[in-house]
């Protein structure tokens, strides 16, 4: 998070990968570092116990978000 934080900071497009219960946590970071509407993609949780099916067809999902993300 603070990775992708710093490096939106440095110009360059960024987003972070988190899953469902660090939401909060996410927000509280950026908002902390004066990004709040710094946007993160967000994977259901959990994923361990996931199926391959399940697997690829969240990976689709957040592909489309990360594009919408960076207006692609």
């Amino acid at each position: 998070m603070l990775d992708a934080i710093y490096c939106s900071e440095d110009g360059l497009p960024s987003t972070a990968l988190i899953t469902t219960p660090f939401r909060k946590l996410a927000g509280m970071t950026s908002s902390n570092l004066g990004l709040a509407d710094f946007q993160c993609v967000v994977a259901d949780h959990p994923i361990w116990t996931r199926d391959d099916a399940w697997l690829d067809a969240q990976a689709e999902k957040l592909a489309d978000a990360v594009r919408k993300i960076f207006g692609l």
